[in-house]
């Protein structure tokens, strides 16, 4: 049997009840051959049952799934279905995400009229249809320090605000979210650097991309709904999440610009903590909804520097 044109790596974390849509969505748009791998994070059985139970239900399908003994983390998680994978494209594809179109053979064409192009993402949009602004600038001090007070929505030095995300163009960054590269090029650049648990590892890849002369293509023509927030930043994780975030940014800076700069980041981090921290409180105690009392322990836990426990 010939490899497969395109391998679509699924890191799975508590997505039973995403995981389906997202693969039955690759089957049904999907027009060159291709393989998935799903690797599962996941703390219980749940989610690695749903994929199993997809794949019986589609004997023709080409799916391998994989089951670590621990949580192993986004990064090191990508690299292992990557390693399992046989196709010429990896297409690295979130569990809560659904394809819209024949997003694989746009990509995949993307580059292969791009010989610069080392990696190319999809225009991504949320549950309602909207447009997500998912290209950024890279990150450094003055784009993180326009983020953290919000004053980047509107100058959009880092998030690129401005950017109407309708024509295809090259920028700096696309999200991890769904992203599509040559199987070669991953391998021969050292694929996701495993510092990174979670966060940042795709925005890593990304730079040593473009260090390299490599171009990062942001591609509309391929469509991607993308339903946010279903697994790793859903209920009590989200305070851990806000935490590993910036963990994962202080890790970027210390290898890209050194120590120095991720010091002044890290007193940025710990500023925008204890900014943040007491709206959100207030907000709780006004609402009464739990998301906020979630979001104010994952500040805390910045400006004190301790991981919070789960």
């Amino acid at each position: 049997m010939s490899a497969p044109s395109i391998s679509f790596v699924v890191v799975t974390y508590n997505s039973a009840g995403a995981i389906e849509p997202c693969l039955r969505s690759v089957m049904e748009w999907t027009s060159r051959s291709y393989e998935i791998v799903v690797v599962d994070n996941s703390p219980d059985s749940a989610t690695m049952d749903a994929v199993r139970q997809f794949a019986a239900a589609q004997p023709e399908l080409a799916l391998r799934a994989i089951r670590p003994a621990e949580n192993i983390g986004f990064s090191r998680a990508c690299n292992l279905g990557a390693r399992q994978a046989a196709g010429e494209y990896l297409f690295f594809l979130n569990p809560d995400t659904q394809l819209m179109n024949d997003a694989a053979q746009s990509l995949a064409r993307c580059l292969e009229q791009r010989p610069r192009a080392l990696a190319a993402g999809p225009a991504i949009f949320d549950a309602e249809g909207r447009v997500t602004r998912t290209c950024r600038n890279l990150p450094n001090l003055l784009n993180i320090a326009l983020d953290a007070t919000g004053l980047d929505r509107w100058w959009g030095a880092y998030r690129l605000t401005r950017f109407s995300h309708a024509q295809p163009r090259a920028v700096d960054q696309i999200i991890g979210a769904a992203m599509v590269m040559r199987r070669g090029d991953y391998e021969r650049f050292g694929g996701m650097d495993e510092r990174f648990f979670v966060y940042f590892e795709e925005v890593d890849l990304c730079k040593r991309f473009r260090e390299a002369g490599g171009e990062i293509w942001f591609w509309p023509e391929a469509r991607v709904r993308h339903i946010s927030g279903r697994s790793c930043e859903a209920g009590p994780v989200r305070a851990r999440m806000i935490y590993t975030l910036r963990e994962s940014r202080r890790k970027y800076f210390a290898k890209h610009f050194g120590a120095a700069r991720a010091r002044v980041l890290e007193g940025m981090n710990r500023l925008e903590g204890l900014q943040k921290t007491p709206v959100l409180l207030a907000l709780w105690l006004l609402r009464g909804e739990p998301s906020y009392r979630e979001k104010a322990a994952g500040f805390w836990a910045v400006v004190i520097g301790v991981k919070p426990r789960l």
